[in-house]
């Protein structure tokens, strides 16, 4: 799947960018506005998306002044899944926080990185998760733990999932610095300590 587009698991079309649109908010939009939000449509194609949709209920048409502006119909029987299904970004992200919360020895920091987290996956892409081994976690343990990771996120969303795993110690490694600055850049932190990384590596560089 591709988060950035959770609505292509069940439509790969311009309807499925619409609804991911007006599903993640209660706003209205104009059409120039969704093209806006949605520059690979087109503003015909993005027209005739919310005017079929509106034909069949789960999107509202409204007039402010002379624009058309439209936004999701939350009475429609089907408006709690299309929000469900937008917001598959954040739901992923609770699911590893909830899943590596549970480990005998949690991870100190875990975040999601590279294409998912920057919103340019493809199907295909591989999901990069780094995670930051605690100083009491056993060997076995954790293994089997980024084992269970990999494959339950690999379930969860159809993608390859890639988990880069570091010691405590090894994080002010000059070698790992070129990855956790990228990290830092784009990663979507999912534990509960999500600034832990930066705090570290600033102790860093304060040395």
């Amino acid at each position: 799947m591709e988060l950035q587009r959770p609505l292509a698991v069940v439509t790969s079309g311009v309807d499925g960018d619409v609804l991911r649109v007006l599903g993640s908010t209660h706003a209205e939009f104009s059409v120039p506005r969704l093209h806006e939000l949605i520059p690979d449509r087109s503003i015909p194609g993005i027209r005739r998306s919310v005017e079929r949709l509106t034909t069949q209920g789960i999107v509202e048409r409204l007039s402010i002044g002379r624009v058309a502006a439209y936004r999701l119909n939350d009475d429609h029987l089907a408006a709690p899944a299309v929000r469900e299904l937008a917001d598959l970004k954040s739901a992923f992200l609770e699911r590893l926080r909830r899943h590596v919360g549970a480990w005998p020895h949690p991870p100190v920091f875990g975040a999601l990185f590279g294409s998912a987290a920057r919103g340019e996956m493809r199907p295909d892409s591989d999901l990069d998760i780094i995670l930051v081994r605690p100083d009491d976690a056993e060997d076995d343990v954790w293994a089997r733990g980024l084992a269970d990771l990999t494959r339950a996120a690999s379930t969860w969303t159809g993608n390859d999932a890639r988990i880069i795993d570091f010691a405590t110690e090894e994080i002010t490694d000059a070698a790992t610095e070129p990855l956790l600055r990228s990290v830092l850049a784009d990663g979507i932190a999912f534990t509960d300590d999500a600034d832990w990384l930066r705090r570290t590596l600033r102790k860093k560089g304060s040395r």
